[in-house]
């Protein structure tokens, strides 16, 4: 072996070595700093972003998304070693929804896969998850209603803990040949997504609705089926993955809420969420969205859902950039012209682009 390479080598060992040593003390302090919690939540957004955007800084000539995803991980692990969570979300295993787990808290968690947002919300509210993982809304099929229907149901102690935005990449994935297809299974929001794609290569092939993508690639281990799904679901169930970036769109994103009963610390720049009902009379809303204005507040989205019970009355969703607390006013004032306001919660967003709004 050429000497120089050999000595080049030795050095990567000793890093490694010194890398182990200091991930294993950093792992023995998280633990302790789980005993000064106390009874506190292990998972703090906040406190976690901060640590990754020093950890960024202190490397700028490197990829900044390899070195976030990397401390992430460390983050994840350490975070185990007090209490490893249970997050609740939509499956089986493979789909985008464990993606967006995976990218917000890291793989040293357990995932509890359910069939909707609903259970998600069931799951975290009956204490069978630490907490959950809920899509909010798709930059080209737009917003998930069964989620902001779900939320609306839930006790005041669900909150929002933080957002992640995931690119939905989807494949055409299947145990045959492309000749041999003929049928697609997917979720209606991934056929939907591709249905320009499929109707040129597959125009003669039925596409079937089923629960999750990642049900429909459990599905296309059938001969004469395929699925559109993640690469990581084709992967999990034995699929041939037959072509790729099949979605309409190329900058197709999915925007995630972490959910779960504690609310995220003040952070500064984040965003924020609320629902409120207004009454049923000609300029209410607009009444009730005015101390937003007076206070330059930039509203990032807002979505009415049909109240249940009362006909045509309407619940309202509504995204904000800025914390909670620091609109404090503007959220008495409004509470005044409201028939009910509930903070959804204020929380970290790696949101660049605002969506819906």
């Amino acid at each position: 072996m050429n000497k120089e390479l050999e000595d080049l080598r030795g050095k990567i060992d000793e890093i490694d070595r010194s890398l182990a040593e200091l991930i294993g003390r950093r792992a023995k302090v998280a633990v302790e700093i789980g005993r000064a919690k106390g009874t506190a939540p292990v998972y703090d957004p906040t406190r976690e972003r901060e640590v990754i955007r020093r950890f960024k800084e202190a490397n700028g000539d490197l990829d900044q998304e390899a070195l976030a995803g990397i401390h992430r991980e460390i983050i994840s692990l350490c975070r185990s070693m007090q209490c490893r969570p249970v997050v609740a979300c939509m499956g089986p295993e493979g789909s985008y929804s464990q993606q967006a787990m995976e990218k917000a808290l890291g793989s040293s968690v357990d995932g509890l896969f359910v069939s909707g947002p609903r259970e998600v919300f069931r799951a975290v509210e009956t204490g069978k998850a630490t907490m959950g993982i809920v899509p909010v809304e798709n930059t080209v099929e737009g917003v998930v209603y069964g989620t902001l229907d779900g939320f609306a149901q839930t006790s005041p102690k669900m909150a929002i803990l933080q957002e992640v935005a995931l690119p939905i990449r989807h494949v055409l994935a299947a145990s045959c040949d492309i000749g041999e297809i003929e049928k697609v299974v997917s979720h209606p929001q991934a056929l939907a997504q591709s249905r320009l794609w499929l109707e040129e290569h597959l125009p003669g092939a039925a596409k079937n609705p089923v629960v999750t993508t990642s049900h429909g690639a459990y599905m296309a281990k059938e001969r004469g089926t395929a699925a559109v799904c993640s690469a990581k679901a084709a992967e999990i169930n034995g699929l041939r993955v037959l072509a790729q970036d099949i979605q309409d769109q190329p900058h197709n994103t999915t925007r995630f809420w972490v959910v779960g009963e504690k609310m995220s610390k003040r952070t500064g720049g984040d965003k924020s969420s609320i629902l409120f009902s207004v009454p049923h009379r000609p300029g209410s809303l607009l009444d009730a969205l005015d101390p937003l204005r007076s206070c330059g507040v930039n509203l990032t989205a807002i979505q009415s859902r049909p109240m249940p019970g009362n006909p045509f009355e309407y619940l309202f969703f509504l995204d904000m950039e800025g914390d909670i607390e620091s609109l404090s006013q503007a959220m008495e004032d409004m509470g005044k012209k409201c028939l009910r306001i509930r903070v959804l919660g204020s929380y970290p967003s790696d949101l660049t682009v605002p969506f819906g709004g």
